[in-house]
């Protein structure tokens, strides 16, 4: 897999430099990783080139053997962040689950010893999008809307979990909020914080599990294929089941400032009162990142309140747009 930089400079559609996280080292992974990874090989490993992009502290490299296989690696132990192995578990899980599709890299194999957790993944020969080519743009979308067709309806098998959980998480932020955390809020928003709070509960009262969502289509985890120009959608630890646009919209977040954000949502169809779940939801998004973003940063992810200020920044001004303030 390529790094994120070989297609694009490293900035969002915005114009934002991205931000990445901190990775962990190939060689701090312990002895009994890295042996499972040469027996899944099948020969010692020889090259490896190590892979930026995103925010998780994991391992993730690209990985030569010495016959000439493969493999994208991403490795990680409750030591470098509590959190994380449990979302490589449900990772596993979906994959498991999830059939082999043109829009996913093939599993090659999986690994547990109940504290490191790594997947082995196919290695995309790719680069990460390049948001400036309407031709990059549109490719990804059809692999987005042809994983939502895919999985509406919810084929068996995938995880139980609902995104309800993650959108009554943001309502409760914007419920609960400490003066503390209003200040991270513009002023028009503080002013507007009983209408956005009503606007993302309605989200989460209309909210059905219609489909499964990966729920992180960004930029870190798309890879376009050299070979075809097929866009591959990667990382499902963030997924879970959720309403039919949410693919979409998470993708359209790249230009939720602009125009070009509605223009996105407005391709699949929706009814006027999902139109106003979609901003209830970027509203929830947006408040719940800007409002937590004073506390310190969890284990291993120094840049991400960073991360947050600057998509939850982008998100209310989305809202404001789209509600005209």
């Amino acid at each position: 897999m390529t790094g994120p930089d070989e297609a694009t400079d490293g900035r969002g559609a915005s114009g934002a430099k991205r931000l990445v996280g901190v990775r962990t080292d190939y060689a701090s992974a312990p002895f009994q990783v890295r042996a499972w990874v040469e027996e899944t090989l099948g020969a010692p490993v020889v090259t490896i080139q190590p892979r930026t992009g995103g925010m998780s502290p994991a391992v993730a490299v690209s990985l030569r053997a010495a016959n000439g296989r493969r493999a994208f690696v991403k490795a990680v132990g409750g030591e470098i962040n509590p959190d994380t192995p449990g979302h490589f578990r449900h990772e596993v899980a979906v994959l498991r689950a999830l059939p082999p599709a043109p829009y996913r890299a093939g599993t090659l194999a999986t690994y547990d010893d109940g504290d490191w957790v790594a997947i082995a993944l196919e290695d995309i020969n790719g680069s990460h999008p390049d948001w400036g080519s309407r031709l990059d743009r549109d490719a990804v979308f059809e692999a987005v809307r042809h994983q939502t067709d895919e999985l509406t309806p919810i084929p068996a098998g995938l995880p139980g979990d609902s995104s309800r959980r993650g959108i009554a998480k943001y309502l409760e932020t914007m419920r609960a909020a400490a003066p503390a955390e209003l200040a991270g809020l513009p002023r028009w928003a503080v002013t507007e914080l009983p209408s956005l709070v009503d606007l993302c509960r309605r989200c989460l009262d209309h909210q059905h599990d219609e489909t499964f969502c990966h729920w992180d289509i960004r930029h870190d985890n798309i890879l376009i294929r050299h070979r075809d120009g097929q866009p591959v959608l990667l990382d499902w630890g963030r997924s879970r089941r959720g309403p039919r646009w949410g693919d979409a919209v998470v993708f359209a977040l790249e230009w939720v400032e602009s125009s070009e954000f509605d223009e996105i949502v407005a391709t699949i169809g929706l009814s006027p009162e999902e139109e106003t779940d979609v901003t209830g939801f970027i509203a929830g998004i947006g408040c719940h990142l800007l409002m937590t973003a004073i506390h310190p940063a969890p284990p291993a992810l120094p840049n991400l309140r960073v991360f947050g200020r600057q998509l939850g920044s982008a998100c209310l001004q989305g809202v404001r747009r789209r509600l005209e303030l």
